[in-house]
């Protein structure tokens, strides 16, 4: 090791050149690539597949709307409103506990926590849940009324429907 500042060879070691300070350093200039052309976006039916493959299949009906007429779909149905006529679903169907429905309803699953007047057909199960107030028949083959829930009907639990 060299005293005072010097620096002391290594063997092998290559020789590294100062270069002048006054001289800048060189620029590198890369070539510039075409900017490559977004692909188009997919028609609608594809979209719409795609959409529905990444997203909840659940539609909300919010507290602050009113629907008359018919009600038809292929998702889960969450309804905190109020639906006038026909709902027909072929997936589940939840009326929360501010949700009124004065509705005929055919879903597979139906999921009571508000206020339904009409006739429900379910492919697989009907829950009134204790906040819930249902007026009318159900058809379906499984029926759960939970304590302190209200209803007036009939109850066909037959497995042919």
């Amino acid at each position: 090791m060299a005293l005072f500042g010097g620096r002391q060879k290594i063997e092998n070691e290559p020789e590294v050149q100062q270069k002048p300070t006054s001289s800048p350093e060189p620029v590198i200039r890369v070539p510039r690539q075409p900017v490559s052309q977004p692909t188009p976006p997919p028609p609608a039916r594809e979209r719409a597949s795609v959409a529905r493959s990444s997203e909840a299949h659940e539609t909300v009906i919010g507290s602050g709307i009113t629907i008359k007429g018919e009600l038809l779909g292929e998702e889960d149905v969450k309804i905190e409103g109020r639906v006038e006529g026909l709902i027909r679903v072929s997936k589940n169907l939840l009326v929360g506990q501010d949700g009124v429905i004065e509705a005929d309803i055919e879903a597979e699953n139906v999921n009571i926590g508000g206020t339904v007047t009409g006739n429900v057909v379910a492919q697989s199960k009907v829950e009134i849940f204790a906040s819930g107030k249902m007026m009318g028949d159900i058809k379906g083959p499984r029926v759960v009324v939970a304590e302190g829930a209200h209803f007036k009907g009939n109850v066909d639990m037959n497995s042919t429907q």
